[in-house]
């Protein structure tokens, strides 16, 4: 095999070390969806999958702890698709993979409790209508997801 055909993974590519997280895309009875302002843009939530944790249990924990939202009423749907995005702790860089998951929460436009330590000011529950207001402002990796989820799944029967 020569060089020219050898694939290279991106964590080859790059050469950073790689941390894990999970997140979710949290819609709710009224088909809103929840957005959270941090570092001057719109976010969702997500956070680090910490050692022997399931990826599906760390977006739970982490979307419960940045939003405030009652976990026993969140409920993964569905796995959406995964990011990659640079990061940095102290001096060191990273590459990032976050686990994006579709979750339904049941209940309307809630009370939230933003996680201020994490930098969270504000958390919103969004119509889909009202969506390309906050475009400007949302990370390239939500707007991402976003759309995938727009795009395939955000009109299927709700069962």
């Amino acid at each position: 095999m020569t060089s020219e055909s050898k694939k290279s993974t991106l964590r080859e590519t790059i050469g950073l070390p790689t941390i894990a997280s999970a997140g979710g895309l949290v819609y709710n009875d009224s088909h809103h969806i929840l957005l959270m302002f941090k570092r001057g843009k719109w976010d969702m939530p997500k956070g680090r999958i910490e050692e022997n944790q399931d990826v599906a249990l760390t977006a739970l924990r982490e979307v419960n702890e940045e939003t405030g939202l009652v976990i026993d009423k969140l409920h993964i749907t569905g796995k959406l698709v995964s990011t990659w995005h640079t990061t940095r702790h102290g001096n060191t860089k990273y590459l990032k993979k976050t686990h994006w998951f579709l979750m339904k929460y049941s209940g309307d436009d809630d009370e939230t409790a933003p996680q201020v330590e994490e930098g969270i000011i504000e958390c919103r529950w969004v119509h889909l209508s009202d969506l390309p207001e906050y475009r400007e402002l949302l990370t390239a990796r939500v707007n991402y997801v976003v759309d995938f989820w727009h795009q395939n799944l955000a009109y299927e029967p709700r069962k």
